[in-house]
């Protein structure tokens, strides 16, 4: 009996069919693939194929299929079978969406790669959302993906700009110390600190306000993808990936390496209006083990003239109509007394200038009920105003609007087999003053001017162990500073209120002022991860990510340049102000398949955070779950996620004349979203999807009144808030022939849980739509548009002190002609942004109270641009 399950083995075996590649030992992949590696360097090429062609369906596991496959391709190119070799590429494709050629590969098996991927029309692999590639349509979010085409069709000529096009970015561009503001998902926020900026996985974000810089420095020539991701990713990123992830993907030399060429260069040059230009390109090589690549862009602009259009920002010389209000008091106190007769009594203002001509009182039997400049007041202030203010000057430099920009970037990266290096620098030093009202700034050439350098050198390495495990370490040190010439000029005079009538009555001369700010702070990281797919049906992404920080707290200030010379710290601080920061994440992120049909995913990041020795806000844990089910030509998806946003150090240590407490133990702030989505893919052609989502936060963060020890009272930043945010968003694209059109929508409604209020600012429903043709080989048309529905804003509102209360809904149409290589190499793109010239406006950033900050924010009109594209090999 004990022989019996061997003699069935027997027989079974015998009645197979008795062929050459089910022989004992001849199908063995650690045996076979060598050997046809050895016999491929040999120039046997027929029996390659005679000995891998037949095991490779039946007796190799997918590792091995793919190392057959990429051993049978090279063999069909060195015999000239290229047909042969396409097909064995796609089967590649089959098993591994991502792949792509070792580094040594020829330069042929590179281009019928990426020449098969497009012919395959390849769903988009990204790798914001978990670490590593995936496909876009089965990743565990929210994701919108802006190629390297999309951003030449269009005509895009900064980063900034692409954002208007996707859904979900409520968008406030202001131009001043931060050229534009952007409210993801309808969080309403004081700086673009609830987004989280990757460049080639390096953080953007500000170090010490955590603060996007986004303007026009970073080159757009060097953009493979911009990956955008929707709702919290603290599970992966840690503090900060709050509403959301913009990661931007740069070119490797697989992509921008030719077939035969080893150098490359491609870039454009522009000029339009409102003297606006840039230069923006990128120089690469390669050698057999080496790639390499200088990227650089500079852009200046003298910027749309406020002035000319708009009283908010003119300096001309005041008129007496200028005045009408100015220094007029009227109404109760809280006890029902006259404003202007407790002035009169505070003041002594009848006491000291009896009989004064500069000032009319309107009496409500004895007592003052009104007091306003008379006609000769009004004069005297003007000409005092004007003398010393609008016609005068700022270290010699007249008053008047300016706000131009000059930014650059330069970049230069290394990129071996397994190692990549990166270093770049970029500076942006743009006008501050359309932030801010002539009521509380003034301009000059070199005044009110905002400047951000920021500095950083990045490795990359990477570890291909097999098909199951693979290993990266991303190492970075970066610097991130306000440069001593950043300053702010401002003024106290009569036409913005801050001298009173009894100054004018004594003939007070207004003064000018200048306040120099200085910010220095640095930062080494490294993350580790490992990527582990022990059976296929599972897969483990997990790593570990460690922070050294030196931050500085508030800004050193100075009446002088370089305040970090010259400058002082407005208020003691225990410690000095400059925090060590230390921070590490461990996290790990598993998606199991146990169904062809559904995918289950599971994540865990654990973040401590140490300031000095006793600070910092401790351990928190973000989860993330998710589950995706496929189901023909359906996607659905259902995601729960939390994040946390850390309190910036510019929020916990830094103070204001109205905020004169800090708060270095503020907590951070917390989400908890649940979303739900579904694609369908309609056809090869047409494709759309939706998603509603709810997001629920707390401790966030505002400001509260509270009593200093000495009995005065000023607000500081607490954890005190609450806000509900839910919202649908969807888009749909189509493509056939020459021609695609592509749509998304937002409908959000964000709501103030304290005061059962809507947030400010944010339209209740937006619109992008888009379309591109394809006239002739050589002529591409783009037009789109983008429409903002109604905000509301100021009163009845949370988060704005706005005078104004709506803000119209307006539509903005683009266009961009591309005529490509007019000459080898060569193209022109002709784009008009705003084509119908359209007047329109954002809500003002902050307060928005139209003393110091802008109530509204004029958008550009009509701006005409020609470029020309440059592509050389």
């Amino acid at each position: 009996m004990k022989s019996l399950p061997l003699l069935l083995a027997c027989c079974m075996l015998a009645a197979l069919p008795h062929t050459h590649a089910q022989q004992p030992g001849v199908c063995d992949q650690t045996i076979l693939i060598p050997e046809a590696e050895k016999r491929y360097a040999t120039g046997n090429f027929d029996e390659v194929l005679s000995q891998l062609l037949p095991c490779i369906e039946s007796g190799f596991n997918e590792d091995g299929k793919v190392q057959a496959y990429k051993t049978i391709i090279k063999t069909y190119l060195a015999i000239d079978s290229v047909q042969q070799a396409r097909t064995s590429i796609l089967r590649i494709l089959e098993i591994n969406p991502a792949f792509e050629p070792d580094f040594s590969a020829s330069e042929q098996f590179k281009v019928l790669v990426q020449e098969m991927k497009d012919l395959q029309e390849q769903i988009i692999q990204i790798t914001s959302v978990s670490k590593k590639a995936e496909n876009l349509l089965q990743v565990p979010a929210t994701v919108m993906v802006i190629t390297e085409k999309d951003i030449e069709q269009r005509g895009y000529q900064s980063l900034e700009q692409m954002l208007h096009d996707l859904p979900g970015f409520d968008i406030a561009k202001g131009n001043g110390p931060g050229y534009s503001y952007f409210y993801q998902r309808g969080y309403r926020a004081v700086a673009n600190d609830r987004t989280l900026l990757l460049i080639d996985g390096v953080e953007e974000n500000d170090l010490v306000s955590n603060n996007i810089p986004i303007s026009r420095q970073y080159p757009i020539s060097d953009i493979e993808r911009v990956e955008v991701i929707y709702g919290p990713a603290s599970t992966l990123y840690g503090a900060n990936a709050f509403a959301g992830v913009i990661n931007v993907i740069t070119k490797s030399h697989k992509s921008i390496i030719g077939l035969t060429k080893k150098l490359e260069v491609k870039g454009q040059a522009r000029h339009g209006t409102w003297n606006s230009s840039f230069v923006d390109g990128i120089i690469t090589g390669k050698t057999k083990d080496l790639a390499f690549s200088v990227t650089g862009r500079y852009f200046r602009s003298d910027e749309m003239n406020l002035s000319q259009m708009y009283p908010t920002w003119n300096y001309d010389a005041r008129t007496p109509a200028d005045y009408e209000g100015v220094l007029a008091i009227s109404g109760k106190d809280a006890n029902g007394n006259f404003l202007a007769q407790n002035y009169l009594n505070s003041s002594g203002l009848l006491t000291k200038h009896p009989g004064s001509n500069l000032f009319d009182i309107t009496y409500s039997g004895a007592q003052a009920s009104e007091i306003k400049l008379s006609p000769e007041g009004v004069q005297k202030a003007a000409l005092l105003d004007n003398q010393q203010v609008f016609e005068g000057k700022i270290n010699g430099e007249p008053i008047g609007f300016n706000n131009d920009s000059r930014d650059w970037f330069m970049r230069a990266k290394l990129e071996f087999k397994e190692l990549t290096l990166s270093f770049y620098s970029w500076r942006t030093d743009e006008g501050a003053t359309p932030w801010y009202t002539n009521k509380s700034r003034l301009s000059a050439p070199n005044f009110s001017r905002w400047i951000t350098t920021n500095t950083a050198f990045s490795s990359i390495y990477t570890k291909i162990f097999s098909e199951k495990l693979q290993v990266l370490n991303i190492s970075s040190f970066k610097i991130h500073e306000i440069d001593g010439g950043t300053n702010l000029a401002s003024y106290s005079g009569y036409y913005n209120a801050r001298y009173t009538l009894l100054d004018l009555a004594n003939g007070r001369l207004p003064t000018t002022t200048t306040q120099y700010n200085y910010r220095y702070s640095n930062q080494i990281r490294n993350e580790l991860r490992v990527f582990w797919t022990p059976t296929p049906k599972l897969d483990i992404s997990s790593g570990l990510e460690v922070r050294a920080s030196y931050i500085q707290g508030d800004y050193i200030r100075s009446a002088l340049p370089f305040p970090d010379e010259t400058g002082y710290i407005v208020d003691s601080i225990v410690g000095g102000n400059n925090y060590r920061s230390y921070d590490i994440g461990l996290y790990s992120q598993l998606t199991y398949q146990p169904l062809s049909y559904l995918k289950l995913v599971a994540g865990l990041r654990l973040d401590d955070n140490r300031i000095r020795n006793n600070g910092g806000y401790g351990t928190v844990l973000n989860p993330r779950l998710a589950a995706i089910y496929t189901k023909g030509k359906f996607i659905f998806k259902g995601i729960y996620a939390t994040a946390f946003k850390d309190a910036s150090n510019l929020q916990k240590y830094g103070t204001a004349p109205d905020r004169r407490l800090n708060n270095p133990t503020l907590l951070p702030e917390r989400v908890q979203n649940t979303e739900v989505s579904v694609n369908m893919r309609l056809s090869k052609e047409f494709s759309i999807s939706a998603v509603a989502y709810n997001a629920e936060y707390s401790n966030v963060i505002g400001t509260a009144q509270v009593q200093l020890p000495n009995g005065t009272f000023t607000n500081q930043f607490q954890p005190i808030g609450k806000q509900s945010i839910w919202g649908v968003q969807g888009e749909a694209s189509y493509r056939v022939d020459r021609f695609n059109a592509w749509g998304n929508f937002t409908v959000t409604n964000p709501k103030d849980q304290e005061n059962d209020l809507r947030i400010s600012d944010i339209a209740d429903f937006m619109c992008n739509v888009g379309a591109n043709y394809e006239v002739t080989p050589k002529l591409n048309v783009n037009l789109s548009g983008n429409y903002v529905g109604a905000r509301k804003t100021g009163a009845g509102t949370s988060g704005s002190r706005n005078p104004i209360t709506r803000f119209d809904p307006y539509l903005i149409m683009d266009a961009a002609l591309t005529y490509q290589n007019i000459l080898q190499g060569l193209s022109l793109q002709l784009t008009v942004n705003n084509l119908f010239n359209t007047e329109y406006f954002f809500p003002g950033i902050r307060e928005a109270d139209n003393r110091t900050f802008a109530s509204q924010l004029p958008q550009e009109r009509r701006a005409i641009s020609v470029g020309m594209l440059v592509h050389l090999r």
